[in-house]
């Protein structure tokens, strides 16, 4: 037993009586103090009929916090029955108040369900039950219609199990999830759309796949369908880091290596290795000397240098102010990769050259899929931070919810 410590309850038509603190847990007694009336007939005209002492798990106040209500107890004049009175702040028979419920289930959204219930001092179904009165409750189309769409998908499951998913980047939001990476599973996630919401999209961003692109024709004809600048050009520089890395490999060695490091391995050449990281810097950043580094090592190897251009030039297109600039750069770069007649680039390219619309459409609308890349990585992080989930439905749920519920 302790001495009383004063809590700030927070509860409407509820008093503190009490508080002590006992084996690490905060009692706080307390009472009601909104009007007597029958459960059963709602009537006014009841009488005193005993108290009965009820323990309702409540959210922590620096220790877990513990109410201790003195319910009062009537006998109606008018149906001649007793009850207990109730508060919609206790649900019901429940031994836990519904603001410790809805904080158990926002936190849930974001954090390993036992890690959750150890700090809280309650058990693991208490969690599982506060995250599915939630998850059933929740609908992810409220709200206004959104403008633009993303589409991306992401390994949840072992053995590249992948999933679809489809978020709305301006409302910051996970739209749906549909099992399977493929046209029918992008087709089946753009379709649960409701209809008004299927109008108003005018952008979808997508990676270069194709079976994304075919749905997003069938389903959404009207749709302009932009192609992530991030992945268009990591193709372009993994064209140019190909050269380096052909240019870096020596033709002729006698003898085995010797179980030497990569580094210092006679079969490559220890300047290219050696300014590996260099070359993939972007010209803006380069300071003077490691330009000058560059310039001695494109000397030895002229084909690096222009493969050095080819992705700084291609980067270039997308600082352009409008898409008739962008669409002219490109005929340009196309023009020096013709006559550079670098095998890679020009394999990269011949792929490229399929999405060129989805490509120059992005300055049209400029969205990228960055937020959908964001949400693939809060799914990775949850699957190893909760060591798998066994209930798949509980874990779709979950990772709905990733986005509605931010950890604080």
């Amino acid at each position: 037993m302790g001495d009383r410590i004063e809590v700030p309850l927070g509860l409407a038509d509820f008093v503190v009586c009490g508080s002590e603190l006992v084996n690490g847990v905060m009692e706080v007694m307390v009472e009601s103090v909104f009007p007597r009336a029958c459960f059963h007939c709602g009537s006014m005209d009841v009488i005193g009929h005993g108290r009965h002492q009820r323990r309702l798990r409540d959210r922590s106040c620096g220790y877990p916090t513990v109410l201790i209500w003195q319910q009062r107890r009537f006998r109606c004049r008018d149906c001649d029955r007793t009850s207990r009175e109730r508060h919609p702040k206790t649900l019901g028979a429940k031994r836990i108040t519904a603001r410790f419920r809805a904080l158990l289930a926002e936190q849930a959204c974001s954090e390993p369900w036992s890690d959750l219930a150890q700090r809280e001092k309650v058990s693991w179904w208490r969690v599982a039950d506060a995250f599915d009165e939630m998850a059933d409750q929740y609908d992810p189309f409220i709200g206004p219609p959104p403008r633009v769409v993303s589409i991306d998908e992401a390994a949840i499951r072992p053995r590249f199990r992948y999933h679809t998913i489809l978020s709305a980047p301006k409302l910051e939001r996970l739209v749906e999830l549909v099992e399977g990476r493929d046209k029918n599973s992008a087709g089946q996630a753009l379709r649960s759309l409701p209809p008004e919401w299927q109008h108003s999209i005018e952008t979808v961003v997508i990676d270069m796949f194709w079976p994304f692109r075919r749905a997003i024709e069938e389903v959404l004809p009207q749709a302009r369908i932009v192609a992530d600048k991030f992945h268009v050009i990591r193709a372009v520089d993994a064209a140019a880091n190909k050269v380096r890395v052909r240019h870096g490999r020596r033709q002729t060695v006698v003898g085995r290596d010797g179980g030497l490091s990569r580094q210092h391995n006679p079969r490559f050449d220890p300047a290219v290795w050696r300014n590996r990281w260099l070359f993939q810097k972007r010209a803006t950043t380069l300071t003077t000397d490691q330009r000058t580094v560059l310039e001695q090592l494109f000397a030895a190897h002229p084909e690096m240098g222009v493969a050095w251009w080819l992705k700084e030039a291609f980067a270039a297109i997308y600082q352009a102010q409008t898409r008739q600039e962008a669409e002219q750069r490109l005929n340009v770069w196309i023009h020096h990769l013709t006559q550079a007649g670098l095998t890679e680039f020009t394999n990269t390219w011949r792929s490229l050259a399929k999405w060129q619309e989805p490509i120059l459409a992005y300055f049209d609308d400029r969205q990228t899929n960055a937020y959908a890349e964001g949400i693939t990585n809060k799914i990775k992080v949850l699957k190893r931070r909760g060591y798998g989930h066994r209930n798949t439905n509980r874990y779709r749920a979950k990772i709905l919810h990733i986005t509605r519920h931010q950890p604080t």
